[in-house]
């Protein structure tokens, strides 16, 4: 279960870039209150930069590539059904499954705070290729701390 609320809690937050995100397409000039003092440099006053926008996508992305569609089938079904179906009363090794999901919140808290550092999110995403990634910060915004992190 506890799966199951952590991938709800990424979903959420993968909602909330996504309508930021969204804000930003339909209303350029339009000033998100909290997110100028998230990201001073990606959003100063509230007002999305057009690069810091679209590191936001990347992030979105992951978000919900490794926190909800693989997580959640994976670990939160397999964790749930797959004991009551051979019909053991507990599942097996719980101080190593315990071990794996703190280990993915703590990815999960790694990930997120992209979000609070100077350069923002990486813009080349999860994937990592070469071009926007090789090159370092003046690829982009977020390819200095934020693709370390």
């Amino acid at each position: 279960m506890q799966y199951y609320a952590l991938g709800l809690g990424a979903a959420l937050i993968a909602v909330a870039l996504s309508v930021t995100m969204r804000l930003h397409l339909a209303w350029p000039r339009f000033a998100i209150p909290l997110l100028g003092s998230l990201s001073p440099t990606g959003a100063p006053g509230g007002l999305i930069k057009p690069k810091y926008c679209l590191s936001l996508l990347p992030l979105h992305g992951t978000l919900m590539t490794f926190f909800v569609l693989s997580t959640v089938p994976q670990a939160g079904f397999g964790n749930y059904l797959l004991p009551l179906q051979i019909g053991a009363p507990e599942m097996a090794f719980p101080r190593l499954n315990m071990a794996s999901f703190w280990l993915t919140v703590a990815s999960l808290l790694v990930l997120l705070s992209t979000l609070f550092v100077s350069d923002g999110p990486p813009v080349s995403g999860w994937t990592a290729y070469a071009p926007l990634s090789a090159v370092g910060g003046i690829a982009g915004p977020g390819e200095g701390l934020g693709r370390t992190l």
